[in-house]
């Protein structure tokens, strides 16, 4: 035998009990989870409330650490050089895999920067309009923006956010001109789609609820190809603007450093899916548009590779740019 292969032989018999005995002592310190948005976002509140029931599940504190800012990629590119060894965990999206075509300015590749666990939830988009709107159905919507081309404007949570693609889309597929307007986060957008500042806004459920139920929005359609069990009496996209291929779905997973150990992202995915079967944790969301779900990490990939085909598909014909 080589020297080489001799010592490289050596060094993984002394370090693999090391390691082995690492690994199943994980966690034996509190786990970060990185959330890509500001604090008060559907991101945000579900990332919470699982980590919350992953603290009683690991039985160490798992914290929510909120690292806004360039479309999630300072959060993205955090947690591709973080260590991987299960102490960073993150709240993945669509992001993940738009940003590289976007901006071209990411420190990750979506491929091998990351190991992908678990899927965590599914929560459709609600066309709303300020309360002020002069339009109450889509038909009516529809109309008075073609009637004013580029008057109104369209809010998102950011450039290359999925609402940001779900109002893309469906400019696309209904020739409307509509202003999109970025903002730091779906709180905000929303507020500023209630004060007025914005016209139109694809928000994710969680957070459209609480301005519909004061009257401050006005809800047009849902951007789910079925009907909210939650939101029963608003309809599609795809059925109230004749588009039946339409469908924009915030989807949220659990995404770690590559390289991280099998047993701990077996462990994780356990711990997920324990969670997301919670027939109390199951119904506190479906009331308000979630579907939480869980996945094996393959189940994920696959996902991951069918969303990226379609929003990269949608942001080179329709030239989407960063700012």
């Amino acid at each position: 035998m080589k020297r080489s292969a001799f010592v490289t032989a050596l060094l993984a018999a002394v370090l693999l009990p090391f390691a082995t005995v690492a690994q199943s002592d994980w966690p034996n310190r509190p786990v970060t989870f990185i959330v890509p948005y500001p604090p008060g976002g559907l991101n945000d509140a579900v990332a919470r409330v699982f980590a919350d029931r992953m603290t009683s599940e690991l039985g160490k504190q798992v914290l929510v650490d909120n690292k806004a800012g360039a479309a999630t990629t300072v959060a993205s590119n955090f947690v591709a050089k973080a260590a991987p060894d299960g102490y960073t965990i993150y709240g993945g999206g669509t992001s993940l895999v738009i940003n590289p075509t976007l901006t071209g300015n990411v420190q990750y590749d979506p491929h091998k920067s990351f190991d992908y666990v678990s899927l965590m939830s599914f929560t459709p988009f609600i066309l709303q309009v300020n309360a002020e709107f002069p339009a109450k159905t889509m038909a009516e919507l529809i109309a008075v923006v073609k009637a004013n081309p580029g008057k109104y404007n369209i809010a998102s949570s950011g450039i290359g956010a999925t609402n940001h693609l779900a109002a893309e889309l469906f400019k696309a597929q209904t020739g409307l001109k509509l202003t999109h307007v970025p903002y730091r986060g779906g709180a905000q957008a929303g507020q500023d789609l209630a004060a007025g500042n914005a016209q139109l806004m694809f928000s994710a459920s969680l957070e459209a609820k609480p301005f519909l139920d004061s009257g401050k929005t006005r809800a047009i359609a849902i951007s789910s190809l079925k009907r909210s069990p939650a939101f029963p009496n608003i309809p599609t996209v795809a059925e109230s603007a004749n588009l039946p291929d339409f469908e924009a779905v915030f989807w949220q997973g659990l995404v770690v450093p590559a390289g991280t150990p099998k047993p701990i992202i077996d462990r994780l995915q356990k711990v997920i899916a324990k969670i997301a079967a919670d027939p109390e944790m199951i119904e506190r969301f479906k009331v308000q548009g979630v579907d939480l779900r869980s996945s094996t990490p393959e189940e994920f990939r696959a996902h991951l590779n069918k969303e990226e085909k379609r929003w990269v598909t949608l942001i080179k014909e329709q030239g989407i740019k960063p700012e």
